[in-house]
């Protein structure tokens, strides 16, 4: 961090119905000695410790100096999703210390969202609960993290008001025992999200298959690496 060795790379999110970018996640990529070393090798280390809130705070910082100086070159700016480790939760000072590396850059409160993964515990779901409500009464939108990976999901949507969900890319993967299983479960999460008013987006879309399942599902906001639109 020090070194500043940490970058961030965005990875777009999609509208497949327009063929546009709506916005993009914050990925963060290290560069030591020449290497870049992807976040498998290092971030599950820096859970293991407070060290990954650091690193978290760095990437929010990172972003929000690009949205700045995208904003005063005049440049199109879309909302930039962040990722927040669980490792954060019962800091008392957390949405405070979000707030104030925000609007160091005065980056309107828009152009950020905080994605939040599951959780299980009841000590961090009340932390979840006073987060996600205290951002969202800042204008900064929260996402529920890889959907339908935990086994709390169902009782995270139905008590906290989510702006985005996102739903894990294993929901498109065909089981060789039960083919259609996840894709039956990808449409009723689906509807299920739409109907509460909350706006749904995939993760990892990598090929027009999977982009043909998720238009005839009606879900359009995709979060994709590379695509081939038609």
């Amino acid at each position: 961090i020090r070194k500043q060795e940490f970058q961030v790379y965005y990875q777009p999110k999609v509208d497949i119905s327009k063929n546009r970018i709506i916005g993009s996640e914050a990925l963060c990529r290290w560069f030591h000695d020449g290497t870049m070393i992807m976040p498998g090798r290092f971030i599950p280390i820096l859970e293991q410790s407070k060290a990954i809130c650091a690193l978290d705070f760095y990437m929010l910082e990172h972003v929000c100096m690009d949205i700045q100086k995208w904003l005063k070159e005049g440049l199109p700016v879309v909302k930039v999703s962040v990722n927040l480790s669980r490792c954060h939760f019962g800091d008392m000072n957390l949405l405070q210390d979000i707030l104030d590396i925000i609007d160091k850059y005065n980056v309107p409160h828009e152009y950020i969202e905080i994605e939040l993964t599951e959780t299980t515990t009841d000590v961090s779901f009340r932390d979840l609960k006073r987060i996600v409500y205290g951002l969202q009464k800042q204008g900064i939108s929260t996402a529920i993290d890889d959907f339908g990976i935990g086994y709390s999901s169902l009782n995270l949507l139905r008590e906290l008001p989510w702006d985005i969900l996102k739903i894990d890319r294993s929901f498109l993967a065909e089981k060789p025992e039960a083919p259609e299983q996840n894709h039956v479960m990808l449409k009723h999460i689906i509807a299920m999200a739409q109907e509460m008013g909350i706006q749904c987006i995939v993760e990892g879309v990598e090929s027009p298959d999977q982009v043909k399942l998720l238009k005839e599902n009606n879900c359009y906001s995709v979060e994709m690496s590379w695509a081939t639109f038609e």
